[in-house]
């Protein structure tokens, strides 16, 4: 990825999330608003994406990543070579046109790339000239992680939670690992942020963001809104997943590689029930995974000897039980506009799916009791 460097200097400021910290909010905002920034000196530019800058992250990638990411997957791409050629041709053209002094990125698929990643966004900086400053959000990881299934079950992931958490989560939870990563970039700035309200300037997110970002503005004179609680409850999650099955197994949809926001739209219209987590030992279990990197990075980048989260994992309205009564189906149909050709195999599947998850539980009940009975 060869970088010149361009003629005049432009600093960068770049937002890598992580996700699920409010992200969508900041980019819209930014988004919205490119007279504020223009005022402060500044462009967020179209060319890396219109909201969030997907192809930015895309850019850094290098090829053997790039081709295989689910975002160039389910994009619209050439081959990479003519794709970084055509992303640097209008972003050099976006720049110079704004005449802007800094241009500010914001993609949260970055918080987990790799050192090869990492690395040629350093030539990318390079190229730039300017200063740099990362910003980075920290969310409690169990928090994090029943947020994060909400959102790959609305991009077509088909397992259940309890099967799906069971993987290898160190590229992402561990965040001392991430941020010391990352401090391979050399910014001039290092800011990170924990994503808990109050800790943020004037208990709002978008203030916090322009002063971690070191934006000149005033938030009044921002056009935005804060987004609302956009969960889901368990029951509608569930019918997500089944749709998500049926697609994979009656129309060869890939899991994880296709959206379902239309059906979304419409579930957030309507009252879903409390929403779907964990239960709390296995929370615990999960949060003790990363307490050491926690402290080190309290003390290390923020010059604490306690805890790194303050906040209390969220618990009310909340329920472990990951199943859709059957019964339930026509309210779902019609509410989701389902094509009555669809509806006898997405029976078929959330009756399956339903006893599935009745055998899981009934497991999880004798293991409960056999501990008990141990513990006696």
């Amino acid at each position: 990825m060869g970088e010149p460097e361009r003629a005049e200097p432009v600093d960068m400021v770049l937002h890598i999330g992580s996700g699920k910290t409010g992200t969508s909010t900041i980019q819209r905002v930014l988004r919205r608003n490119p007279e504020v920034l223009r005022g402060a000196g500044l462009l967020y530019p179209r060319t890396p994406g219109k909201v969030r800058h997907t192809r930015l992250g895309l850019y850094v990638r290098p090829d053997d990543e790039l081709v295989r990411h689910a975002d160039w997957l389910t994009g619209d791409y050439e081959d990479p070579a003519a794709f970084r050629r055509e992303f640097r041709r209008r972003l050099d053209r976006e720049i110079a046109g704004a005449g802007a002094s800094g241009v500010v990125f914001s993609d949260e698929g970055l918080f987990s790339a790799g050192d090869r990643t990492i690395r040629r966004m350093r030539r990318f900086a390079d190229r730039l000239g300017g200063r740099v400053r990362l910003v980075v959000y920290l969310r409690r990881q169990d928090d994090h992680l029943v947020s994060r299934y909400q959102q790959v079950v609305k991009m077509g992931e088909t397992t259940p939670l309890t099967t799906w958490m069971k993987q290898d989560w160190v590229g992402t939870y561990d965040y001392h690992l991430r941020l010391t990563s990352w401090q391979d970039l050399a910014p001039d700035d290092f800011v990170v942020r924990r994503f808990e309200r109050d800790r943020m300037v004037d208990g709002s997110l978008v203030c916090d963001f322009l002063d971690a970002a070191g934006i000149a503005a005033d938030e009044s004179a921002l056009s935005h809104t804060e987004v609302r609680n956009e969960s889901l409850g368990a029951e509608a999650i569930e019918m997500l997943r089944i749709l998500n099955i049926y697609r994979v197994e009656h129309e060869g949809e890939r899991p994880g590689l296709f959206g379902n926001h239309h059906h979304v739209v419409k579930l957030r219209e309507v009252p879903t029930g409390p929403v779907l987590t964990l239960p709390g030992p296995e929370l615990d279990r999960f949060m003790a995974t990363w307490a050491e990197p926690n402290r080190r990075v309290a003390r290390e980048f923020f010059g604490e000897t306690g805890e790194l989260f303050r906040a209390d994992r969220k618990s009310g309205d909340t329920t472990t039980e990951q199943r859709l009564d059957p019964a339930r189906l026509d309210h779902y149909f019609e509410l989701l506009d389902i094509p009555e050709a669809q509806h006898a195999a997405i029976r078929r599947i959330a009756k399956r799916e339903a006893r599935r998850r009745r055998k899981v539980s009934e497991r999880a009940a004798r293991r409960h009791f056999a501990r008990r009975r141990a513990e006696r």
